[in-house]
């Protein structure tokens, strides 16, 4: 049988495949594989990351800067409110200090004149009433009584007076006898009863007397018990009376906004003498308030045109006019510190079906910032990390330079340019915002 002879292996052969390989492999991954240190020197303009440029991509168009006019939008957030209103407030209970709410009509009801509106709890002044009513009874059946006992006074005295009378009778009788008639000692002794009758009987009268003129000053004094019992008593029906309140006029039902709670005024709540529970107000006298920041308060004046929205009616506006202006700052809530001006509007035409309190308006007044000034679009602006504004001053992004130019007011398009360009100059839109470095 014959043998295979195995045919030796070419080891040069193979080692110079594997070293072709390697070669071409490190050509081809060479361009991902650069250093840090090779990245584009960073002090050159760093254009917005894009898309590779097709074919078929269109070459951004560069703006020409010129002198424009500068409109601008004010804006105002405000809420419907009425000028007129009634404020229906807590009131001041002679014997007591805070008031608990017992019961509200329900927020944004219409209610007709006399309707009951508000209630607080009058357990208190209940209980006080029931010990009024009774210290008056005491005070009623005291001065019954002070009548009966100054009666039966009157009564004794009388009594006594008639007892002395008699007796002084008598004791005139046996003094009138003849001196002559009777011994010396018995003579004196008569003489002697008959002045002792007559001091009784003068005691007697001085007493009656006393009484008489003393009932009305003992009937005075029970009757002061009794008359401030009575004062008490009215107070209580006084408060009581307040406790339940009747709408004064016809209206639609808004509540009072408890600062103590920071809400609205709730059922339970104690509120204290002279605060606002609810309000009545008046729809016909409707007007928007709203509040203006400083910084665009010097662009608004009274009788300034504008136009309202409301986001309840969509598509609809309205026409009105700025009513007034506060000139001075107020802060807009309790939870911040920005100071704002309270702006009025007032509108030209109320329709009272779409029209509610409270509503959120959205009021914008066209005005100018600046006329014949150097303004951009606002989207052809950038900032730098630093906080610089700047623009791409030239027509083609690989060859536009970063210009810094000083800004001055902007609008809701525009923004001026104090310094750094110029008229006819060429720029580019800043797509994203990239940063110009020194």
């Amino acid at each position: 049988m014959a043998l295979a002879v195995r045919k030796p292996v070419r080891r040069g052969a193979w080692l110079l495949s594997c070293f072709l390989i390697v070669a071409v492999a490190g050509a081809l991954g060479s361009r991902w594989l650069l250093p840090q240190s090779a990245k584009p020197d960073s002090r050159k303009l760093q254009l917005p990351t894009e898309q590779k440029a097709s074919g078929d991509e269109r070459k951004p168009e560069p703006y020409t800067v010129s002198s424009i006019d500068m409109p601008h939008t004010i804006l105002i957030t405000g809420e419907l409110k009425a000028a007129r209103s009634r404020d229906i407030v807590v009131p001041r209970i002679r014997s007591g200090f805070g008031s608990s709410v017992t019961f509200l009509a329900a927020e944004g009801s219409t209610v007709k004149q006399g309707e009951r509106i508000l209630e607080f709890d009058a357990s208190a002044l209940l209980s006080q009433k029931a010990e009024a009513e009774r210290r008056l009874d005491e005070a009623k059946l005291k001065i019954e009584k002070t009548k009966a006992d100054l009666e039966v006074q009157r009564a004794d005295l009388l009594v006594a007076l008639a007892d002395a009378e008699g007796s002084l009778k008598v004791a005139d009788l046996y003094g009138k006898i003849p001196k002559e008639l009777q011994p010396a000692n018995q003579y004196q002794k008569y003489q002697l009863d008959l002045e002792k009758a007559i001091l009784a009987r003068d005691k007697a009268k001085e007493k009656l007397a006393n009484l008489e003129a003393s009932v009305p000053a003992q009937m005075a004094l029970v009757e002061i018990d009794k008359n401030q019992a009575e004062i008490d008593l009215k107070k209580m029906e006084g408060d009581l009376a307040l406790l339940s309140i009747d709408a004064p006029q016809d209206g639609i039902i808004i509540y009072g906004d408890n600062w103590a709670s920071s809400r609205k005024v709730q059922v339970g709540d104690s509120l204290f003498p002279g605060m606002i529970a609810m309000t009545l107000p008046d729809l016909s006298s409707m007007q928007v308030v709203g509040f203006v920041y400083d910084t665009e308060l010097r662009y608004l004046s009274p009788g300034m045109v504008c136009d309202m929205s409301l986001d309840a009616v969509p598509g609809k506006t309205w026409r009105g006019r700025i009513a007034s202006l506060t000139s001075v700052a107020s802060r807009k809530g309790f939870a911040t510190q920005h100071k704002v001006f309270r702006a009025v509007v007032q509108p030209e035409t109320v329709e009272l079906s779409r029209w509610k309190p409270g509503m959120t308006v959205r009021v914008e007044i066209p005005v100018s910032l600046a006329s014949n000034v150097i303004a951009i679009p606002r989207e052809y602006l950038g900032i730098d990390r630093l906080g610089r504004y700047y623009v791409l001053k030239g027509t083609d992004t690989k060859r536009a330079t970063v210009q810094m130019v000083q800004v001055g007011v902007f609008s809701n398009r525009t923004v001026q340019i104090k310094s750094g360009l110029t008229s006819g100059d060429k720029i580019l839109e800043i797509r994203s915002a990239p940063e110009a470095k020194s």
